[in-house]
């Protein structure tokens, strides 16, 4: 991208109506950014969306690029989609049926703004690798190559953000791992907001920067992606009993006998299968709360892999005769050895009995073994 184009970040403040719902809704999304809208089918992530694209009506509200707005209901300002540049990608990919690949493409060149340096088209068709495509009919592609040159005729059209409605909804999941790599390119080399939406956990976990999660239209929660999607008490709205912790780590070794690999998180190893990411890889850990256990102190005698020291943070229990809890811990942190600096801490919950949190007197500002099996951790890229 020319430095003609300065990326200005996109605040989107909203009142829209849906049938039974009234969706109130803000975020801001900086250059290179992901803000993924997460929350139950119904919530209005996508209407939002679509609002914000100037696809369909907002009852009020502001929508900016940086300090330019596009839409202002206050000031009676309301460019058309094509003025804001906002461009919506949905697993529809809308490609032009009679055109083949590279007037596809060619038709984003075209609708690209004459002022702005466009992305050239030689470097989107390789790094897209479509060049055996170019003479191809949409009818003639695949799903996961349909949205490939959706994609690629989107950021040809050189936007001012990039709206993912659930892009790769259609593409079987055998065949999701390779357009998910490639949408993770995009913020870094093309440096736009992004705003996500997704059923997907796995595509949250690997994209999202900032999380908002909406509930029958209203905001229920938003911050870091990390802190958000490992709050329990948001579960209602996130996975239910698969809700967990996310830890934000980098790739230390790898263990070939064994076929393991360990990642460095907040200064403490932590265990997991064998992965393709080479060392020093930024990744994200997944660990259930339903699969950690607590002690007092190190087991000896044990399957688990991973035991990491931290101190409960709190205990929120399922009402006074509730069967279970939730218990919050925050991992010890340590210094880097490289920077001489303390490491971050990170937050995980864990979810016991009320009968073993009992027991086991837990309670905020006790130290704390954190326990989990390698194979209880799902592991994923992080740009």
């Amino acid at each position: 991208m020319s430095d003609k184009q300065t990326p200005r970040a996109l605040s989107v403040e909203l009142r829209l109506q849906q049938p039974g719902l009234d969706i109130r809704a803000q975020f801001r999304v900086l250059p290179g950014r992901v803000c993924a809208l997460v929350g139950r089918t119904g919530s209005g992530k996508s209407a939002l969306l679509k609002a914000t694209a100037g696809l369909e009506p907002a009852l009020g509200g502001r929508i900016a690029l940086g300090n330019e707005a596009v839409y202002d209901s206050a000031a009676k300002l309301n460019k058309a989609a094509h003025e804001r540049r906002l461009t919506l990608l949905d697993a529809g990919t809308h490609l032009f049926p009679h055109l083949n690949v590279k007037a596809n493409l060619q038709y984003g060149l075209k609708a690209a703004d004459k002022k702005q340096a466009s992305v050239s088209f030689d470097k989107m068709v390789a790094w897209l690798d479509l060049s055996a495509l170019l003479h191809r009919k949409p009818a003639d592609l695949t799903i996961s190559q349909r949205v490939r040159v959706a994609l690629g005729r989107a950021l040809l059209s050189a936007p001012n953000a990039l709206l993912l409605d659930d892009p790769l909804g259609d593409v079987p999941t055998h065949e999701q791992e390779p357009l998910l790599e490639l949408i993770s390119q995009v913020p870094g080399r093309f440096k736009l907001p992004i705003v996500l939406v997704s059923p997907r956990m796995n595509e949250v976990i690997r994209l999202a920067d900032e999380v908002v999660i909406l509930h029958e239209g209203r905001m229920a929660s938003a911050g870091p992606a990390a802190q958000i999607l490992s709050d329990v008490s948001l579960s209602t709205f996130l996975e239910g009993v698969h809700a967990g912790s996310v830890l934000e780590g980098e790739v230390k070794r790898h263990d070939i006998d064994w076929v393991l690999s360990e990642v460095d998180v907040s200064g403490q190893r932590v265990t997991v299968p064998a992965l393709l990411h080479s060392v020093g890889s930024k990744v994200r850990l997944k660990v259930r709360a339903r699969d950690i256990t607590l002690h007092k102190a190190v087991p000896t005698d044990t399957s688990c892999s991973n035991h990491l020291r931290g101190r409960i943070t709190q205990v929120m229990l399922a009402g006074e005769h509730g069967t279970y809890g939730a218990v919050g811990i925050e991992l010890d942190r340590a210094l880097d050895t490289d920077s001489l600096q303390v490491k971050a801490s990170a937050p995980l919950w864990a979810m016991l009995t009320r009968k073993s949190i009992q027991q086991m007197d837990w309670a905020p500002g006790k130290p704390c073994v954190v326990s989990f099996k390698a194979m209880a951790t799902a592991v994923s890229a992080w740009r």
